[in-house]
Parts: C-alpha cells; structure tokens; sequence
C-alpha cells in the first residue's frame, strides 16, 4: 500500500487540534506528516478553525501548530465557491464546504474526528474516498507503533 510518494490525505480540523491535545492516534498522523510519510491537506477553513480551537480552548498549542505549518506546510487548499448537490445529501451541513474542498484535491482518504457526520458508505461508492476516524486512518497507512 506504501508507495514511494506519501500520500495526501485530508486532515480535518479536530485532527490537528487533537493531537496538540494529546490524542495518541492524531499524534500519529501529525508525525507521520511532519516526517513526511503523508502529505497533510487542509482547507482555508480547517486553518481558521484550528486557529480559533487554540485560541479558545488551547492557547499554548498555538506555537505548536505554527512551527509545524512553517516547517512542514499542509498542502492550504482554497474554500470552494458552491457546494454540490450530492455533498448536500451525504454530507452532514457544517462539513459541507470542508468536504468540497477535500474532493477538488482528489484525496483519496479524509480523516475526521466525526465520522458519524458523513455517509461513509455513498461517499466511498461515490468518489472512491475513505472517510476514517484517526484510529482507522493510523491503522489503514500502517503507522501504528512507529
């Protein structure tokens, strides 16, 4: 499954705050950008929300986060203009505009904190993108134990 390019993978807000929180799993999926076995893409709005989060709830991971933007910048893509009608359907309302983002970069997998927010089983018929939870994401690219 490794092949010799990392991957990009789509990596929701609540996964980058989870791991300045100390998520084990999120942790994993952070590191593995940051040593670059997977290219992290987030969307203008995943940047805002992580920002606000820190801010609200985490003042001290905001240094955290920036270092790791400056050194190993996530692929920012920008937020789409309209969101379409099948994304409507099968995408709970305030990940609609994420998850449009996410399918313009034709990522393959899309890492939440809140799965249950999307329908898993279309979206994987329909666009061929995993939607996981970050234990599913850290087990499916093999970075368990590392």
């Amino acid at each position: 499954f490794m092949s010799k390019e990392p991957h990009e993978i789509f990596l929701d807000a609540n996964i980058w705050f989870s791991s300045l929180y100390g998520s084990a799993n999120c942790e994993r999926l952070i590191d593995a950008h940051i040593k670059g076995r997977l290219k992290a893409v987030i969307s203008r709005q995943v940047l805002e929300e992580i920002l606000r989060n820190l801010e609200e709830k985490l003042p001290d991971g905001i240094p955290v986060f920036s270092k790791i933007v400056k050194e190993k910048p996530p692929i920012v893509l920008k937020d789409p203009d309209k969101i379409t009608s099948v994304v409507k359907i099968l995408v709970h309302q305030k990940d609609q505009l994420i998850f449009q983002s996410a399918l313009s970069a034709k990522v393959k997998i899309f890492v939440t904190g809140n799965t249950k927010d999307f329908n898993i089983q279309r979206i994987k018929k329909t666009y061929g993108i995993e939607v996981l939870s970050p234990k599913q994401a850290v087990e499916f690219l093999g970075l368990k134990g590392r």
